[in-house]
């Protein structure tokens, strides 16, 4: 049987000290000369497994945004595909950075697609969208419950336009994040490991917004979290504190643009990624032992 996702990632976690997930969202006009190939491809490929390589000591799972890749056609998804396998292949944990969400039939080929064992697009977790409710997000939770996968529901997310819906009063009381946390706890709670205590159902949850981080983690104790918003978005590791339980368990980190783009000259670009990386990493790591 496969360990579960989340099981898998605390033992990285606590095999590195690290609650770094490293983002990549390849922006092509970034993308050091030393990188570049004859083609869009060869230059995404190249970029994305050295990104890996130069992060590989400080993060606990890597995160590539597939719109990056989307938006080269057929080539960025051909080197999408090759940047999950080459992470995965070398023992390391990925989430596919999609969101989506459909109704069922649809949810589940999504799920198939990202989840099932051998596919092309097979990572190890992936983030999902809440707004079509519970029936949308169950073929998620069974697939990835069949094959040792975590998933991470959008709950309350780092962009400022997140207010302009999530942070609205519903009838009976509770805002919409509040609600979907609501959601998240019910169909995490049959499938909660007995090792680590955490359910197979994460959240994204923006360190943006350090009141709601808290209200999130409150509500949900079993529920790993996502956190978006450090560096390029203005959130400081201090931030992302009240994701984390007493032992520095409970949430991986995101940081994208501020690691992957670092501001350095093309030659410096490696030794600055990797810098960066292990930054990221420490002052996670000294902001939630203070916590």
């Amino acid at each position: 049987m496969t360990t579960p996702y989340f099981d898998r990632l605390e033992a990285c976690r606590r095999e590195r000290g690290s609650a770094l997930c490293v983002g990549i969202d390849p922006r092509i006009d970034r993308i050091p000369a030393s990188l570049r190939g004859p083609d869009v491809r060869t230059t995404l490929e190249r970029f994305g497994t050295a990104v890996h390589e130069r992060t590989r000591p400080h993060a606990a799972c890597w995160k590539p945004q597939i719109a990056f890749f989307e938006a080269h056609g057929l080539p960025g998804l051909t080197a999408f595909v090759h940047i999950v396998q080459t992470i995965r292949s070398s023992g390391g944990l990925v989430i596919a950075d999609a969101k989506r969400g459909d109704i069922g039939s649809t949810a589940e080929a999504y799920a198939e697609a990202f989840l099932a064992p051998g596919g092309d697009f097979e990572a190890d977790a992936l983030t999902i969208n809440p707004y079509l409710g519970r029936d949308a997000l169950r073929p998620f939770v069974e697939v990835a419950a069949a094959h040792g996968k975590g998933l991470y529901v959008l709950v309350r997310t780092s962009n400022p336009g997140a207010t302009d819906l999530q942070e609205r009063a519903l009838a009976d009381g509770p805002k919409v994040f509040e609600r979907v946390a609501e959601m998240v706890e019910e169909l995490g709670a049959p499938h909660v490991s007995p090792v680590t205590g955490w359910s197979l159902v994460g959240a994204v949850v923006g360190a943006t917004s350090p009141a709601a981080l808290a209200t999130v983690r409150e509500a949900l104790p079993r529920t790993p979290f996502l956190v978006p918003g450090l560096g390029a978005q203005g959130a400081t590791a201090a931030d992302v504190a009240a994701a984390f339980r007493s032992d520095g368990s409970g949430a991986v980190v995101n940081a994208s643009r501020s690691v992957i783009h670092p501001a350095a000259s093309d030659d410096d670009w490696p030794e600055a990624v990797t810098v960066a990386a292990r930054e990221a990493a420490e002052s996670i790591h000294a902001a939630t032992a203070a916590s």
